[in-house]
């Protein structure tokens, strides 16, 4: 991942073609995420796993024969089936966990310790990454594909708890059951759902365009390694203390941080050109984790064990959806008048966000804070 953007270049792929790559793995995503967390929902969740695990590293393994934008496309593809798998099930197997063996410890701290060793992992992937590129840009691909089988010993050694499940025979029920328990439980829900999903996209277009910002600078490719290190422990650190945040500061001073960091992240990138603007870059890794923890947390707390890997495969959907959408014009844009102009739009993007997503959700302070 450090050097992921370069290598695409390296392929003979423009910033719009790279976007328009990760559109379309988000767009395999959008037609893959809610069937397949509704398989998790049906038929477990360390069958799904085992099977995640098993394309995971068959996609990553094909990277290193890619040559081209349509065989990048393909790998591409068996990775978003290899996402959408493995999106939901691991949070809902923790709640399910938990519920099962009557552990008291809030679900929130799990998520946190979930998320710290998850980019703890990134952090060690981005320094290893960045040193193997010294070599060749095949080599942290070779790294990476040797990696991407490791989920697979894990997933067979899972004991799945039990749980209740929906009915197998009754898919159009299970649907109507779903969708109504998601979209008429209760507004604040509603707006729980849209600040995962608008303000994680905000993270994932931040991201897939820091490593062009970084060239931008003049930054050399040797310490891009270093650079994503840095972002990945950020959130690895914000994470893993984020439920102590929330507990200090209330949640809806976490919400209320999260929809202020991107207009400061944006803005503050369109017109930095230096150490600044590598520092405000970390305005987005705080808000990936904060999202990542407080905001799934809340909503997992809102749904029941029987859909859970399935509502949070929609909110998924949602954020990649959206990605599809934002993604190929952001590229576009880069491309044509430059990234400090882009951050300059979405910047204005989420002032729109602020004010009528977080806005509202910040009325429904009492409700929120009554359960987290």
């Amino acid at each position: 991942m450090p050097v992921i953007v370069p290598f695409f270049e390296s392929r003979g792929l423009s910033m719009k073609n790279i976007f328009e790559l990760q559109a379309i793995f988000s767009f395999a995503l959008l037609i893959f995420e809610v069937p397949s967390g509704y398989i998790s929902d049906l038929l477990g969740r360390k069958k799904v796993l085992i099977l995640s695990a098993i394309i995971h590293g068959t996609g990553f393994s094909m990277f290193y024969f890619t040559s081209d934008f349509v065989t990048l496309v393909i790998a591409e593809i068996f990775l978003a089936l290899a996402v959408s798998l493995f999106s939901g099930t691991d949070v809902s197997l923790i709640y399910d966990s938990l519920a099962a063996s009557g552990i008291q410890k809030a679900p929130i701290k799990i998520m946190g310790r979930r998320l710290f060793f998850m980019q703890l992992g990134e952090t060690l992937g981005g320094l290893v990454g960045g040193w193997l590129v010294l070599w060749s840009f095949n080599a942290p691909v070779i790294g990476q594909a040797i990696v991407a089988w490791l989920p697979l010993i894990p997933a067979f050694f899972i004991t799945e708890p039990p749980r209740l499940k929906m009915k197998a025979s009754q898919h159009k029920q299970n649907f109507i059951y779903i969708l109504r328990s998601m979209t008429k439980h209760s507004k604040l829900l509603n707006l729980i759902m849209l600040t995962s999903i608008f303000y994680g996209v905000s993270t994932l277009l931040a991201v897939w365009s820091f490593q062009k910002y970084w060239s931008e600078l003049h930054i050399p490719i040797i310490y891009f390694g270093y650079l994503w290190a840095a972002i990945n422990f950020t959130v690895a650190i914000v994470g893993r203390y984020a439920h102590k945040f929330e507990k200090k500061w209330g949640s809806v001073s976490i919400v209320l941080i999260i929809g202020v960091l991107p207009i400061i992240g944006y803005f503050g990138m369109a017109f930095n050109y230096w150490i600044w603007g590598i520092v405000i870059c970390l305005t987005f890794q705080i808000v990936r984790a904060l999202n990542s923890v407080v905001i799934t947390d809340a909503l997992n707390k809102r749904i029941s064990a029987d859909m859970r890997a399935t509502a949070n495969s929609i909110v998924s959907l949602g954020v990649r959806l959206l990605f599809i959408i934002f993604g190929p014009i952001m590229g576009y844009v880069i491309d044509r008048k430059g990234i400090h102009v882009s951050y300059m739009y979405l910047g204005v993007i989420y002032i729109l966000c602020f004010l009528f997503i977080v806005v509202p959700f910040l009325k429904q302070k009492k409700d929120f804070e009554s359960i987290t």
